[in-house]
C-alpha cells in the first residue's frame, strides 16, 4: 500500500497524465513497489528486460555504459522506456542517486494489458511518448548549446 504522497505522485505522473480513474486504478495494481538505497541499481545496461520504473520518491540517475550521467529522474518520472518499448536490451543503466521508492511494472504484464485494452494501451503509448520528446528536445537543445560553445570557441582560436 502506497503512503498517501507516494500515491499523489502516482495519480499526477507522468504515465498517469490524462488517464481515467479506473485506468489509474489498474495501472496501479500492476505494479510492484520497490525501495533502493544510494548507488544501488534498478537495472543495468545491456540486461535484457523491459521492465518499467516509475520513481516515487527519490531521484535516479539514468547513465552511459561509461558512467557518464544522461539525465536525472525524480518523482513523477520513468525510466526504462526504451527497452520497455522495443523489447531490446538496455542502452543505459539507471542508479539511485539516494534512497527511492518506485514502482516497477512487469514488461510481459502490461504490454498484455496494452494489447487486450486498445484505449488504455493507447494512453500509455501516448504517456510515454511525450516523456520522451520532452527529452529529446531537452537533448536538442543541450547539443545546441553545446555546438554554439564549441563554435565560439573555434572562431577565438582562428583570430
Amino acid at each position: 500500500m502506497l503512503s498517501a504522497p507516494d500515491l499523489q505522485t502516482f495519480q499526477t505522473s507522468s504515465l498517469t497524465r490524462n488517464m481515467k480513474p479506473a485506468d489509474a486504478e489498474l495501472l496501479l495494481s500492476m505494479s510492484s513497489e520497490a525501495l533502493y538505497t544510494a548507488g544501488q541499481e534498478l537495472f543495468h545496461h545491456r540486461l535484457v528486460d523491459g521492465d518499467l520504473f516509475l520513481v516515487l520518491d527519490g531521484k535516479v540517475n539514468v547513465l552511459t555504459d561509461d558512467g557518464d550521467k544522461i539525465i536525472e529522474v525524480g518523482p513523477g518520472g520513468i525510466v526504462g522506456e526504451i527497452s520497455f518499448l522495443d523489447a531490446g536490451t538496455r542502452d543505459a543503466s539507471a542508479v539511485a542517486v539516494n534512497y527511492v521508492t518506485a514502482l516497477r511494472f512487469s514488461s510481459a504484464e502490461l504490454r498484455k494489458k496494452m494489447c487486450s485494452d486498445k484505449e488504455f494501451g493507447f494512453r500509455v503509448l501516448c504517456n510515454i511518448a511525450q516523456v520522451m520528446c520532452a527529452r529529446m528536445r531537452e537533448a536538442e537543445d543541450r547539443l545546441d548549446a553545446l555546438m554554439d560553445t564549441a563554435h565560439e570557441a573555434w572562431h577565438t582560436w582562428d583570430k
